[in-house]
């Protein structure tokens, strides 16, 4: 047994038989079962980073050239954000095939809040009211 198990045990051991006088009772088996699984932890641990294919055998290749943001161009027919600021808010126009879905506006105080289509369908609507209902998102999952 090498001098660093002997050494271990012999701790264990120790904490584990230590008792004070105005211990409560049950105390010592507590002891016993934290000693055991820090003893148990200091022996798993390393053992468990030592496996191989713990660590990614390929490496992370960076590009030469940072990407810049001009360069960056959405996919076709992928969602798109645009950001148009406003004089008291933020505007956050969210398109779908080039179709806008909705707004998300963020005034500088109160909550933020979504414009929708009626009906669900588009945002050209029959009346003469050009008016959209403002809605609040109540719960978020």
């Amino acid at each position: 047994m090498s001098k660093r198990v002997r050494i271990l045990i012999e701790a264990w051991v120790g904490l584990c038989n230590s008792s004070q006088k105005d211990e409560p009772k049950g105390t010592t088996k507590m002891k016993r079962i934290a000693c055991s699984a820090l003893l148990l932890g200091c022996f798993c641990v390393p053992a468990v980073a030592q496996d191989e294919g713990a660590l990614d055998a390929v490496p992370v290749v960076t590009p030469q050239e940072p990407l810049v943001i001009s360069d960056y161009q959405p996919p076709e027919g992928g969602p798109e954000i645009v950001i148009r600021p406003g004089e008291n808010e933020v505007f956050y126009e969210y398109r779908v095939n080039g179709q806008l879905m909705e707004i998300k506006v963020v005034p500088e105080t109160g909550p933020e809040y979504y414009l929708v289509p009626a009906d669900g369908g588009g945002w050209v609507q029959d009346t003469d009211s050009d008016l959209l209902v403002p809605s609040w998102v109540i719960f978020r999952w």
